[in-house]
């Protein structure tokens, strides 16, 4: 028999799923203080993903099992609630504006005014095959007066909303729902992942100046703008880590996990940095023997791709109109912005500061040195969001049923998988 923590009902226990190309990643946490406790962690490969997008419910239902799993093991402690990250070029985005008139003579905004407001904004979007994931307030205007974060108690006879729509294909929502419930877990809310992953890897402030965050996965990078606050774009790069790996494999003829293991070890974006007498071993593609070949070759295959993926992020930050606003430049965040070299060709490309983004260190306790890492970006981000969210006094009615309701759910799917009393 296992021991498991008690809950305490005051502060709810969540779980986030980061459901990427590459990897899966399960976190488990809590409040604490200002700060987010990472209480258990689970890794692991991913099985029927590809570019985002599942396609085969089986087997990323058992991937999304076994990561679940390994964090429930380290944590010991039963989530009220699971978020899950989804991108890839099944989400799609849009900006919108909506006026509301209060009276001539001006009167009292209220938080009804405002929601009728930001709900209003979607009235002439087709929808069709469309799920809505995020409605998201970038500014509010009343009257003449721009640039408002909230304007309810405010005087005014106008109120504009400007908002940032982002959907996701119908079809890949119900994929994911039901590879979570073939995996046992009810999924609370699903989280576009840049937004997850700013929460834990920009500033404020950042965000305030103008600031892209480009989220490299396995399939895809995920872009997102930010300015005055609030995202004003995203977009989405068909390349990613897996493509780096593919292009190696077969510049070096060896295996795919070969082609991995030489890209994480040995792998540089920018290959001026390698002398030319260097070498590697690489396995080749029989796996039966060495190979030794020069490392600036491989770096070179490398190159050739991040500069691709590169250009296509420029062309998208471009086409969103806000690249003169970026004082703040680009953060790379995800597995693959650890590659050595890519901030700095990344920078000479875009023409812009870039730096790599790991979750803050002050922002989180328990298992900080684990989290500290790229990879884990959006998964922290969930877990931001989903506290933030069940903290916030108006969805606190909304989950009071949902927190017990999941709960029992994941505690039945716990029961069976490790067969507890």
């Amino acid at each position: 028999m296992k021991s498991w923590r008690s809950l305490d009902s005051h502060s709810p226990i969540l779980g986030s799923v980061d459901v990427g190309t590459s990897k899966i990643c399960t976190l488990i946490g809590q409040k604490k203080g200002s700060a987010v406790e990472v209480l258990g962690v689970g890794l692991s490969s991913s099985r029927g993903i590809r570019r985002g997008k599942i396609i085969d419910i089986n087997k990323a239902a058992g991937a999304i099992r076994e990561s679940f799993s390994l964090a429930l093991e380290i944590a010991r402690v039963v989530p009220d609630l699971v978020y899950a990250g989804i991108a890839g070029d099944g989400v799609s985005s849009l900006n919108l504006e909506n006026e509301v008139f209060l009276n001539k003579g001006g009167r009292e905004i209220s938080a009804r005014d405002v929601d009728k407001a930001l709900e209003g904004s979607k009235a002439g979007v087709n929808l069709e095959g469309k799920r809505i994931l995020h409605l998201l307030p970038q500014e509010y205007i009343v009257d003449d007066q721009t640039g408002i974060a909230d304007p309810a108690g405010m005087i005014g006879s106008r109120l504009r909303a400007k908002v940032h729509l982002i959907t996701v294909d119908e079809n890949q929502f119900h994929n994911f729902s039901k590879s979570f419930q073939q995996a046992g877990l009810e999924v609370h809310r699903l989280v576009f992942q840049p937004l997850a992953s700013a929460m834990a890897v920009l500033h404020p402030m950042e965000k305030e100046m103008g600031i892209t965050l480009v989220d490299i996965g396995g399939g895809t990078a995920d872009i997102a703008i930010f300015y005055g606050g609030s995202m004003r774009y995203s977009g989405v790069v068909p390349l990613g880590g897996e493509s780096i790996t593919s292009d190696l494999a077969v510049g070096l003829r060896t295996s795919r996990d070969e082609a991995e293991r030489i890209k994480l070890h040995h792998g540089c974006a920018f290959s001026r940095h390698i002398p030319e007498d260097e070498v590697i071993e690489a396995k080749d593609l029989g796996l039966s023997s060495l190979q030794t070949i020069k490392r600036k070759y491989a770096c070179e295959i490398i190159e050739a791709r991040v500069k691709e993926l590169f250009l296509l992020i420029r062309r998208v930050i471009k086409s969103s109109g806000f690249y003169p606003f970026l004082r703040g430049g680009v953060v790379l965040t995800g597995g693959s912005a650890l590659l050595e070299g890519i901030a700095e060709l990344g920078s000479s490309i875009l023409e812009l500061p870039v730096r790599v983004g790991s979750p803050e260190s002050k922002d989180h306790v328990g298992m900080i040195q684990t989290v500290s890492h790229p990879m884990f970006s959006t998964a922290c981000g969930l877990l931001q969001f989903g506290l933030e969210e069940v903290t916030d006094r108006r969805a606190r009615k909304s989950l009071v049923l949902d927190l017990e309701n999941q709960r029992s759910k994941v505690i039945d799917w716990f029961k069976d998988f490790f067969m507890l009393d």
